[in-house]
């Protein structure tokens, strides 16, 4: 599986089900980045993406993840950890900032089963520092 998620300083993803904060930025650089290959989400995360999609196919599914090799997952209000031995690419977008946080990121990439791949980062709308890795399973 190829999942993406975000999350602040602390591995927050969510708070009080919602978000903890979003930017066009990361959703233009994963339209970027997708090829032909096609972008899974549910229905919560759908209604931010739906607003500026570029055409790209964006399939709703609530029961994530699924056991899906080719295309991507963008995942942000489930627990991964149980899942980790199923994920062969994590793309892990660092808002490079503290906000309070229920959810958290729950997979330990330093743990000796993931290397990063590749590192980058770009300014986004709102957010003045945006920290990309692409962590791919060794």
């Amino acid at each position: 599986m190829n999942i993406i998620v975000c999350v602040e300083d602390n591995n927050g993803m969510m708070f009080n089900k919602r978000r903890v904060s979003q930017d066009v930025a990361i959703r233009e650089d994963i339209y970027k980045n997708l090829g032909d290959k096609k972008l899974i989400m549910n229905a919560y995360s759908f209604k931010m993406f739906d607003a500026d999609n570029s055409g790209k196919a964006i399939v709703t599914e609530e029961n994530l993840p699924i056991d899906d090799k080719e295309n991507f997952q963008f995942i942000e209000d489930k627990k991964l950890s149980q899942f980790e031995d199923s994920i062969d690419k994590l793309i892990i977008y660092y808002w490079n900032r503290r906000y309070p946080s229920s959810l958290k990121f729950d997979i330990d990439i330093s743990n000796g089963n993931w290397e990063i791949a590749s590192e980058e980062e770009f300014v986004g709308k709102s957010h003045e520092k945006i920290t990309k890795k692409v962590i791919i399973r060794k």
